[in-house]
């Protein structure tokens, strides 16, 4: 499987370090190594976010780390990320998120954090989201809907998630406004847009590949392209093609990493780091992802503020011109 985002050539998976650092009866100092950590996770229960934690926390308490999830949904995660980043660095709470909380909407509005005020652990999920079309569509590929959206004008009504969000921004990069006369409707999460998909009243919808792909099975809908940003090809669906294989620039930054506020302990990064490289490795761990639409893929610390700071750099001035452009239209 080849990697769709380099990041400098590092390699994304790395070889387990092992430390002798234990949470309970271990050589570390007891102030050290806490018995146990909270990952704060800044949406409800049952979703991606919440439920790729919860594997982790799982999958952490096979290394001997109790964690527990908490969630905290507000403000799309920036409430949580807010509350993560007042906390002492030896609290031992930490925050599972994405760039869109973590860069997005910090470049939207004051949200009373930045990213600066964390100290990355490690990145080991990523949904992927997918452009889908209704149901016998006139046509079959990303290349069929451009020609057809040029040949009909104005015909043609795109379904995402929410109007001015990043996620509306990555829609019109997949379809520039500019170049093709289309209608974008912004909904209101993802089962809305499967649910308008499905229904006839939208041609094309922007939801998770998890949600889209028992529906592609069934003939509801049609995937047309995914927008996963570290890998091209989803073993949830690997027939179906990167949206960089179409020479577009419209991956979608959501890996999810978790963050420590800054100053946290070294040695407790270091232990969590490590035991997160290692369940990224297990086989079933990687599967209970996939089951739910997840790709496992781990970066490290250093790893993870290149791939962030890269979004920062070229991919967030660029939003910010966009959503400047959009709300002064």
């Amino acid at each position: 499987m080849k990697k769709a985002f380099k990041l400098g050539g590092l390699v994304a998976l790395l070889t387990l370090v092992a430390i002798p650092l234990v949470i309970a009866g271990g050589q570390a100092e007891p102030d050290a190594i806490p018995d146990e950590i909270t990952i704060t996770v800044g949406f409800g229960a049952g979703g991606s976010n919440d439920l790729s934690a919860r594997y982790l926390a799982e999958a952490l308490g096979e290394h001997g780390i109790t964690a527990n999830v908490v969630n905290m949904p507000g403000g799309m995660g920036t409430e949580a990320a807010y509350h993560v980043s007042n906390q002492s660095p030896d609290s031992a709470t930490f925050m599972w998120a994405h760039p869109l909380i973590m860069l997005f909407e910090p470049a939207a509005g004051d949200r009373g954090y930045t990213i600066d005020d964390f100290t990355p652990v490690g990145t080991l999920a990523s949904p992927t989201f997918a452009l889908g079309s209704r149901a016998g569509a006139p046509w079959e590929t990303l290349d069929d809907l451009i020609d057809y959206i040029e040949a009909n004008p104005g015909e043609v009504t795109l379904g995402g998630q929410g109007e001015g969000n990043m996620m509306h921004f990555i829609a019109e990069l997949i379809l520039d406004p500019e170049e093709l006369d289309y209608t974008y409707v912004g909904l209101g999460g993802g089962a809305d847009v499967a649910l308008n998909l499905t229904g006839g009243h939208v041609d094309l919808g922007h939801l998770s590949l998890a949600a889209a792909r028992p529906l592609h099975q069934d003939g509801d809908l049609t995937v047309l392209v995914n927008t996963q940003i570290l890998v091209e090809r989803d073993p949830l669906m690997p027939d179906i093609p990167n949206i960089i294989e179409y020479g577009i620039e419209g991956q979608e930054p959501h890996p999810l990493a978790l963050w420590a506020p800054e100053g946290t302990s070294e040695e407790l990064i270091r232990l969590l780091t490590d035991a997160m490289a290692e369940i990224a490795e297990d086989p079933d761990f990687q599967q209970s992802y996939e089951d739910m639409g997840v790709v496992a893929h781990y970066l490290d610390p250093d790893e993870t503020w290149e791939f962030f700071r890269d979004v920062e750099e070229n991919m967030v001035p660029r939003y910010k011109d966009w959503l400047e452009a959009y709300l002064s239209d």
